[in-house]
């Protein structure tokens, strides 16, 4: 078998692996071969040599070629590789580039910020627009492939040639483009395919299979770092986690809290701690405020917890009085949504009533509309400070919009009739000064109709 045929027989298998488990595929598009014409007419465009291993690739195999994957939401790759998530390969000989060109483009005020782009001919572009291309100012033939990163404006070699990048990449089941997934496998002689690192990744990509629930519902292990992994706890893993012994699953997981240092992993076991044991924790979590010891746990966290874990007035008062004293008394719109967002109660209106404050942020405002607010709530705060309207006004105009884009979604307070609704957005018209306050209200009074669609 040719290397061309191997080549084509990885990419197949690739695929195929993704396909098979729930992955996205844009499949493997072959262009027809490039004729000798074709590639001096391009030769002389670009003013260089084509390198003899993409020549005879794009003469022998094709002139372009092109397949991209992602990996399904859940599978999970292991934490060595987490910044991996898809992978791609993709040329074609009309989108060959002299960056000469862009190079000249950068000079400013006798600075030259493309120099790194000098002698480089771009073959292809990283899904975040960083290049690769061959330093065509390398001694043979052959040309070096290295990655630019337009950012930075740092250049990576990446492999010996075409050919040896096609090779090493395809070893390492095409991942990438982007720097920060392929970095894992590069040292300063371009990729490795025969590390530790690599030999992992490989025998891994070849073995693995898309988690579900069903595969780990019944280890509480295994279903603790598939949730953290998943970054969401549905209803339906929330129910496999009741199935364990309570105490049991408590000191699982306060285990896991510090074995991971991530802020993300620790709010996924503070979220199973919230909705699976609840209450049982109340101890811990009001040794956790004794302890006052922030370096332990994220006070975020902490207030997640203090909210649903102690009694609802006890979790939210601790958390109140934390957020004042922090502030000393001028809480700011987003430290107050960090805190309380998830205590969906409309005492957290009453107490925001005293302490929201300008800017009225979109913090305060989503803060308003997570804790349940009645209609009452919004015509009372429309008739006080200026402050409150205003947060009125934004909080309905964040509803419009999110109604706009999801007709279908539900507005959780009763809604009053339409004429009570377009009075009370009237007389809020007429206190207000700024012309940005007044275009929203306008608007608001225009789409009414989109506040009652099903």
């Amino acid at each position: 078998m040719g290397r061309y045929e191997k080549l084509l027989k990885k990419w197949d298998f690739i695929i195929n692996k993704i396909e098979r488990n729930n992955g996205k595929v844009h499949p493997l598009m072959i262009g027809e071969k490039a004729t000798i014409v074709e590639v001096n007419q391009k030769e002389s465009e670009i003013g260089y040599k084509l390198p003899p291993s993409y020549k005879s690739i794009v003469l022998n195999l094709s002139k372009s070629l092109s397949f991209y994957y992602s990996f399904s939401d859940d599978t999970m790759i292991p934490r060595g590789f987490s910044e991996i998530f898809s992978g791609e390969i993709n040329w074609d000989i009309t989108s060959l580039q002299n960056l000469d060109s862009l190079a000249d483009e950068l000079v400013y005020d006798g600075e030259d910020y493309g120099k790194n782009l000098r002698g480089k001919l771009e073959f292809s572009q990283a899904g975040n627009g960083d290049v690769y291309a061959f330093d065509m100012l390398v001694e043979g033939e052959e040309k070096t492939v290295i990655y630019w990163d337009h950012e930075e404006d740092t250049v990576t070699y990446i492999a010996d040639s075409f050919i040896d990048y096609l090779e090493k990449i395809s070893e390492l089941n095409c991942v990438g483009s982007e720097k920060w997934q392929i970095e894992y496998f590069l040292n300063t002689r371009g990729l490795e395919v025969s590390s530790l690192k690599a030999q992992r990744w490989k025998q891994w990509f070849d073995s693995f299979s898309e988690t579900t629930l069903e595969d780990v519902k019944n280890g509480m292990d295994k279903l603790i770092e598939f949730t953290i992994y998943r970054k969401k706890l549905d209803y339906v893993s929330l129910q496999s986690l009741l199935n364990f012994n309570k105490g049991e699953l408590f000191d699982t997981l306060l285990k896991y809290l510090i074995k991971f240092e991530a802020l993300e992993d620790k709010k996924m076991i503070c979220v199973m701690i919230g909705e699976a044991i609840g209450t049982y924790a109340m101890n811990w979590v009001e040794d956790l405020w004794e302890q006052n010891n922030e370096s332990q746990l994220d006070p975020g966290l902490r207030s997640y917890l203090s909210i649903k874990c102690l009694s609802p007035n006890k979790g939210l008062i601790l958390v109140t009085d934390y957020l004042e004293k922090q502030s000393n008394g001028k809480v700011n719109g987003y430290e107050a949504l960090a805190h309380l967002s998830l205590n969906n109660s409309r005492q957290v209106i009453d107490w925001m009533e005293r302490y929201v404050r300008f800017p009225v942020t979109s913090g305060w405002c989503q803060l308003y509309i997570e804790s349940n607010p009645s209609w009452e709530d919004i015509s009372r705060w429309s008739e006080l400070e200026e402050k409150h309207q205003v947060t009125i006004i934004h909080v309905l105009d964040d509803l419009l919009k999110k109604k706009t884009c999801e007709p279908a979604l539900q507005i959780e307070f009763t809604l009053p009739s339409k004429e009570a609704f377009v009075n009370l957005l009237n007389e809020m018209k007429i206190k207000q000064i700024l012309r940005t306050r007044i275009q929203i209200l306008d608007s608001l009074i225009e789409n009414i109709d989109q506040f009652y669609s099903m």
